[in-house]
């Protein structure tokens, strides 16, 4: 027993000594913390030293206190956290926080190492399209119409004493209507919400890869509420005295990142599913810290071609959170296109969100032709919003009627409105600045609430659309259906205008030649070397979107989409074997029937 005890203890001891020699670094519960100690793991490695790594091992409190015990010895933290750790008022100065947080937390065994280059703080952020009609750039601009407005927040942001959801609007002296608070887990699920509209306002990190991704507005905190949080390590003393060559590993990082670099790294762990460590390996390879392998194999991004004149409004983030859904671990960008089935149709994107007016061309004899596209299902509604420039006051009075670009879904709705209209001249704006058109009138095709079109309105008037059914319109065009835009839709309008609308849809490319005759013509088909899409990835599409309004049978929906039939019955004799086995079983019951008839044999 006294020797298996000392085995024990001698035991004991060398897992000790095998702990001492193994810098164990920890970090938080998102993306850039986990870069970060990616980082920091692969410097000290290079520098030949053990790692164990526990990134991703909680929030702030659970790393200050692994840190604290000694169960971690480094991990990446932000000096305006830092602060307010320790009560601390938020400071906007870089340097002087620095130099007090070392000073606060040297007592305490714990020593800040230099700046690894950027800031990452706190801030709001909201859809340039929401932003825009609403008029704000800054939080103040928040504060009249926040008792309107939803905000997103996360669970940390919430619980914060010092520069949380709590004190930044008593900070900011407003309160919003709802709140919408999800886990720190869950914090990248903001922008879906933010992208479907279903919250207004979110809390973002300034180096989120989101921002540059979905085009957002990031609000100036004009009351520099926000303190600086600017990364750099945080250490235990004795892991500095464990490991002599831990502090010059870790400042060969110093002063070499800023914020648009950790955007980029973090888009790529959080939008091309990019492992933290392969992307921090790869950009320390970048940076001629490490010796680098064959890089990153960051696959192609799934483009979603778009018209400009929807902009950046709920009906391309619904679009953009949906395709997202369909292509898991996949980036998925928006472009702003003209015309943009045909770049589909050139194989220049995979998927287009267009209006059903654009799935056909006007020939010269005032016939549709189809084009060869088919939709996966419906993301909203486009209205036409004719808009009287100058003394124009009613759509027969137009003579100069502006439009988009010549093939965009505009100008193709201008072109089908001349043909009832006589005198209209149509007149396409290359840049899409129909506010500069010299014009009667501007033609928008857009969601309610554009944006472009209240900008139009500020020296204008909705006219409206009358006795569209009064002649063959209604067989003629059948992507356009007639639709009203509500009162008050937009600043200044008094009440209901008459008008068309058509949907907005996913589409992609019909490859195969068809005979197929639709409601506007016979079928085309592109070239072969466009590839359509999986029937997979049509169903995933449909299904991202939701039960809502089904596809107009004016376009051609995508075969999957197809509705199941009921199998048919089964056939009497589906085989000759089961019928030869039906006969048998026959002959046998007639044989053992014929056996309990017969008469008794004396």
């Amino acid at each position: 027993m006294r020797h298996v005890l000392a085995f024990l203890a001698l035991l004991g001891l060398s897992a000790c000594d095998q702990a001492s020699d193994t810098l164990i670094i920890g970090g938080k519960d998102f993306s850039e913390s986990s870069i970060l100690s990616e980082m920091m793991a692969a410097l000290a490695e290079d520098a030949g030293i053990a790692v164990t790594s526990r990134t991703n091992l909680g929030d702030t409190l659970v790393n200050l206190e692994a840190l604290r015990r000694g169960e971690i010895d480094v991990y990446a933290e932000y000096n305006g956290t830092g602060l307010v750790m320790l009560g601390q008022p938020a400071m906007a100065d870089g340097d002087a926080a620095m130099e007090r947080v070392r000073s606060l937390y040297q007592p305490l065994g714990l020593v800040w190492g230099d700046r690894f280059g950027f800031a990452n703080n706190y801030g709001l952020a909201m859809r340039a399209g929401r932003a825009e009609e609403l008029g704000i750039t800054t939080i103040s601009d928040l504060v009249d119409g926040a008792g309107t407005l939803t905000i997103g927040i996360d669970e940390n942001f919430q619980t914060r004493p010092l520069d949380g959801f709590g004190p930044m609007t008593a900070r900011y002296g407003m309160e919003f209507g709802s709140v919408n608070i999800v886990p720190a887990a869950e914090r990248p699920s903001l922008y879906d919400r933010l992208l479907d509209g279903s919250v207004d306002v979110v809390e973002v990190f300034t180096t989120d890869g989101q921002i540059a991704d979905l085009s957002l507005v990031l609000l100036e905190d004009d009351l520099t509420f926000f303190p600086v949080y600017q990364a750099a390590p945080l250490i235990r003393a004795d892991a500095l005295v464990r490991f002599p060559e831990l502090q010059a590993a870790f400042n060969r990082l110093v002063g070499m990142l800023d914020a648009e670099m950790m955007q980029e790294l973090n888009s790529r762990v959080d939008q091309d599913a990019l492992s933290p460590r392969e992307v921090a390996r790869a950009a320390l390879a970048e940076l001629g810290l490490i010796d680098g392998g064959d890089g990153l194999e960051i696959t192609e991004p799934v483009v979603v071609a778009h018209s400009p004149l929807i902009g950046t409004d709920a009906e391309t983030g619904i679009a953009l959170r949906t395709v997202r859904q369909a292509y898991p671990g996949r980036r998925v960008l928006l472009q702003s296109q003209d015309d943009p089935l045909s770049i589909v149709g050139a194989g220049g994107a995979p998927l287009a969100l267009a209006a059903a007016v654009e799935f056909a061309d006007l020939g010269e004899g005032g016939a549709l032709t189809v084009r060869p596209f088919e939709a996966f299902g419906v993301v909203g509604q486009a209205y036409m919003h004719v808009v009287g420039l100058g003394d124009t006051e009613r759509l027969v009075d137009v003579q100069t009627l502006a439009t988009g670009p010549d093939g965009s879904a505009s100008h193709r709705v201008a072109t089908i409105l001349a043909t009832t209209y006589d005198g209209i001249t149509i007149s396409p704006v290359a840049d899409g600045d129909l506010a500069s058109a010299q014009a009667d009138a501007a033609l928008v095709l857009a969601p309610i609430a554009s944006a472009i079109v209240q900008d139009l309105l500020a020296n204008g008037r909705l006219l409206a659309v009358d006795g569209w059914d009064s002649g063959n319109n209604l067989v003629r065009f059948p992507q356009l259906r007639q639709a009203r835009i509500p009162a008050g839709s937009y600043d200044g309008q008094p009440g209901a205008i008459e008008t068309l609308s058509s949907q907005l849809v996913l589409a992609g490319p019909v490859v195969v030649d068809t005979d197929a005759v639709g409601p506007a013509g016979p079928g085309a088909s592109l070239p072969t070397d466009v590839a359509a899409l999986p029937d997979s990835t049509v169903l995933a599409i449909n299904s991202a979107l939701g039960v809502g309004t089904g596809l107009d049978p004016a376009i051609q929906a995508a075969p999957a989409l197809a509705p199941t039939l009921p199998s048919p019955p089964a056939s009497v004799n589906p085989s000759s074997a089961i019928s030869l086995m039906t006969a048998v079983v026959i002959i046998m019951f007639g044989w053992f029937l014929w056996l309990y008839a017969r008469p008794e044999r004396r």
